[in-house]
């Protein structure tokens, strides 16, 4: 049975009390997974595992393993397990053992989840908390279809095409709004429906471990991180 009390069970302070904590970031297509990693990086000293990064790394670089995800990046459909489970232990091998860490975007099903379970316990490096960003589909949509890369002016760097400010910052630069494909409003909704198939049967997974946290993602990006590291920390 469910239980409906997310602080049943030992809490994120007590599990994060003397050991470095190793943490899973779970949220929907923005809900601001990569605007509140840098702070928890920050306050903890984690190591980030971003195994989305690492694949479109690999598809760059035209390795095997970039190839054969390619064709998975570009529909919004999650790489197949197997996959992801050799990417998974790639990146968890580059980590000192005493050293914590943040999951950003894995795992993604309760398959990934089992598969990521059974390798921390085989290293003895469980997880301490995990955080599930919560945000509206209506935010959701707004804030991809409005989301665009300003490129050709040095590093791309994100902005919004509300912010006037960022918008002719880029322009004045030099740059060029370019939008994602994964930010189309076709296949905003087929990542939508991916994670309520997929990724949300693991909020279940994890609230029965007592690991689950889950954060209002609404708001500013300083009210969100406040929330996330009081979660964590308020037990201490």
């Amino acid at each position: 049975m469910v239980r409906k009390v997310l602080s049943e069970g030992p809490g994120p302070g007590q599990r994060l009390r003397g050991t470095p904590p190793r943490l899973v970031l779970i949220g929907p297509p923005g809900a601001g997974k990569s605007t509140l990693t840098p702070a928890l990086i920050e306050r903890f000293d984690l190591a980030r595992i971003a195994t989305g990064e690492r694949l479109r790394a690999e598809v760059a670089a035209g390795s095997d393993l970039g190839r054969a995800a390619q064709e998975f990046l570009e529909r919004g459909v999650l790489v197949p397990d197997d996959m992801m489970d050799r990417v998974l232990r790639a990146c968890l091998d580059e980590i000192p053992v005493g050293k914590g860490f943040l999951f950003d975007g894995y795992p993604r099903n309760p398959h990934q989840a089992e598969a990521l379970d059974a390798l921390l316990a085989e290293t003895g490096r469980p997880l301490t908390a995990v955080l599930a960003l919560d945000l509206p589909d209506q935010e959701i949509l707004r804030r991809l279809g409005g989301r665009r890369l300003c490129t050709g002016a040095g590093e791309p760097w994100t902005l919004h095409v509300s912010d006037t400010e960022a918008v002719a910052r880029c322009r004045a630069q030099g740059g060029t709004l370019v939008q994602r494909d994964d930010d189309r409003p076709e296949v905003i909704a087929r990542r939508l429906a991916v994670y309520r198939d997929e990724t949300e049967p693991l909020l279940v997974h994890y609230r029965e471990a007592g690991l689950l946290r889950t954060v209002d993602a609404t708001g500013l990006p300083a009210d969100v991180q406040a929330r996330a590291l009081g979660a964590l920390t308020a037990a201490q």
